[in-house]
């Protein structure tokens, strides 16, 4: 989190020696988001590797990055977004939100923060004032919050490389501010009566979900390439020949090549011999350490193995639960810092319905429900069911059967 002092925004807006002492706050910590954009995309350390001149040099990436932050954005947002509040401002807000395709930019802010740790979103209006919603990559873009116990959100940075050098775009909570080449603010209001910049947060720590394994994955990787380079070798053997002085040349052509066709070796007498030098490959060892390197990286970033024979077809609901256990927490401690950037979101929207359509919404009263998509024991859930038909009405068994009811022949009845 990088943050200033609040008495350095003059009217509103920050003077160019904060923005630049922000951007290079920013900028020291480039080559970690670097790194993570790069493991992500399956470029590990491993590619560059090198190996004396001869040997085999496998280079192998497992894709455990890609893997444990797609599965947990996914988890988190497993449905859109449902967005509650007091009517009719809440319906305004959902219509607006619709438009603006904010389910899209919400899977992408979920993959952004497992990534790097945190993600960012811009509201902005179009040419002809309509507003819009766009997630920006968390390696150009930032929040600069104020040195109080309170860190209270105080600018946005956004920051673009152009032909002629990096070009920063400031957002504050009344205007958007462009600097010269000078360095001197040229200040516009926009509509949104708030900061339109908002930062999704990762944790109290804003570290990426594969973050924290990255060593055990460089082990993982390393593990395997050997053991390919292990198989390679063991096809390059060498032929060891004992009590055999040399192998020369006769008449009929060189003994060695002879070997090669023939598949034949004569030897001198009874007490030499041959055969091969290999490495023997200790498989079982290997196997062994591979399976604990992966354990540990499911295990320590709380990530499932969904191939694992635990999570077989067969295994109860509660089962499953109870397997998902550490899993699930971490996605509800992501939840809420995500729920508190989408409210900061809607603070901002809130504001262009009051400056456009004059629609009074308080960010503060909306709720924001993310769901969970997991396996269904159907025949557990009817059984519960069953045995709940005496007890409740058959309304609320109908809404709970894991079968779709009819509506126009559903009729309410209770008991």
């Amino acid at each position: 989190m990088i943050r200033i002092a609040a008495k350095r925004l003059h009217e509103g807006v920050p003077d160019w020696s904060a923005v630049e002492e922000a951007v290079r706050d920013f900028e020291a910590g480039a080559g970690r988001l670097a790194r993570l954009a790069r493991y992500y995309e399956g470029k590990h350390d491993i590619l560059s590797r090198t190996r004396l001149t001869g040997l085999p040099n496998s280079r192998i990436c497992h894709a455990y990055p890609r893997y444990i932050a797609q599965v947990s954005a996914s988890y988190l947002l497993g449905e859109p977004v449902q967005v509650d509040g007091p009517e009719p401002g809440a319906s305004a807000l959902r219509a607006l939100l619709q438009r603006a395709s904010a389910d899209s930019v919400d899977v992408e802010l979920a993959l952004y923060q497992a990534i790097y740790g945190r993600a960012v979103s811009l509201c902005y209006e179009d040419h002809q004032a309509r507003p819009y919603v766009c997630s920006l990559s968390p390696r150009n873009a930032f929040v600069v919050y104020d040195d109080t116990v309170a860190a209270d959100p105080l600018f946005g940075v956004y920051v673009r490389e152009s032909r002629e050098g990096k070009t920063f775009t400031v957002y504050t909570d009344r205007f958007v501010v462009t600097y010269d080449r000078n360095r001197r603010a040229q200040a516009r209001p926009h509509p949104f009566l708030a900061l339109p910049m908002v930062e999704y947060i990762n944790g109290a720590d804003a570290h990426g979900d594969f973050e924290d394994v990255m060593a055990l994955i460089d082990a993982y990787n390393l593990l395997q390439a050997d053991r390919m380079n292990d198989r390679q070798q063991f096809s390059d053997a060498l032929l060891v020949l004992t009590g055999v002085m040399g192998i020369g040349s006769d008449d009929t052509g060189s003994a060695m090549e002879r070997l090669r066709q023939e598949k034949t070796l004569a030897l001198p007498d009874s007490d030499a011999k041959a055969e091969w030098l290999v490495k023997t490959p200790q498989e079982m060892d290997v196997d062994i350490l591979r399976k604990a390197l992966a354990q540990d990286i499911h295990k320590f970033s709380l990530t499932p193995d969904f191939s694992d024979e635990r999570f077989a077809g067969n295994a109860s609901g509660i089962a499953i639960k109870y397997k998902l256990f550490n899993f699930d927490n971490r996605i509800k401690l992501k939840e809420r810092y995500f729920v508190t950037g989408l409210r900061e979101r809607a603070r901002a929207l809130c504001g262009w319905l009051y400056t456009r359509q004059r629609v009074v919404l308080n960010a503060d009263e909306l709720r924001f429900k993310l769901s969970r998509r997991l396996p269904v024991n159907e025949l557990e859930r009817a059984a519960t069911i069953n045995h709940l038909r005496d007890i409740l009405p058959r309304d609320t068994l109908a809404f709970n059967s894991p079968l779709q009811v009819d509506p126009s022949r559903h009729r309410k009845t209770s008991y």
